[in-house]
């Protein structure tokens, strides 16, 4: 991966999402590569080295597994693994019409994150080089998969500067605002209080 992919676009999207704190590591990737089963994008890893969990533009959620105050049992166990089995489910028939398949099958999915509503975002593990993995996006009020060609900070960066539709979920965002807020509670009149672990 060249770093203009990777780190620039990392370092732009802090600016727009006027984000200037950091991560409180509490294990390194290698541990999380090794429970997941797979090295993962280097974009990714950079953007989690420097954002802790937490939603881009109300619609992109994604959880830092290296920061201290993630569960990281919960990550691993629900929001990946679990995340799949729910996919999997036939009842729920999230596959059918699709020529997906699951991580750790080639060319699997396998969850990054979420919109907040019931859709999810994913890699295809197509078995090439992680930092040419596509993006999948389930958006779950239309009940469609759409794809972006990735990475993960191009899908996010698209969404946070994104005007009317033109963008991965297909729906315009123009009344929420360009930025990156942390797991907090909506106090009302547009006033976020910040769970206690991230004041």
């Amino acid at each position: 991966m060249s770093p203009s992919r990777g780190q620039r676009t990392i370092d732009e999207i802090a600016r727009v999402a006027q984000w200037v704190g950091q991560v409180r590591p509490g294990r390194d990737w290698e541990a999380v590569e090794l429970d997941i089963g797979t090295v993962l994008p280097s974009d990714y890893k950079e953007l989690l080295s420097r954002f802790p969990s937490g939603a881009y533009r109300e619609f992109v959620w994604v959880t830092s597994p290296i920061d201290v105050r993630t569960d990281y049992a919960n990550f691993i166990q629900e929001e990946i693994f679990g995340t799949i089995q729910v996919l999997g489910d036939e009842e729920l028939e999230y596959l059918k019409g699709t020529d997906y398949r699951l991580y750790p099958k080639p060319g699997g999915l396998l969850p990054w994150g979420n919109d907040g509503q019931g859709g999810i975002f994913c890699w295809i593990v197509d078995g090439r080089d992680p930092d040419q993995w596509r993006v999948a996006y389930y958006n779950q009020d239309a009940n469609e998969w759409g794809e972006h060609q990735g990475p993960v900070t191009e899908v996010i960066w698209e969404v946070l500067t994104s005007v009317g539709d033109d963008n991965i979920l297909g729906f315009s965002i123009d009344d929420e605002p360009a930025v990156f807020r942390v797991p907090s509670t909506h106090m009302g009149n547009g006033v976020w209080l910040p769970n206690p672990e991230y004041r």
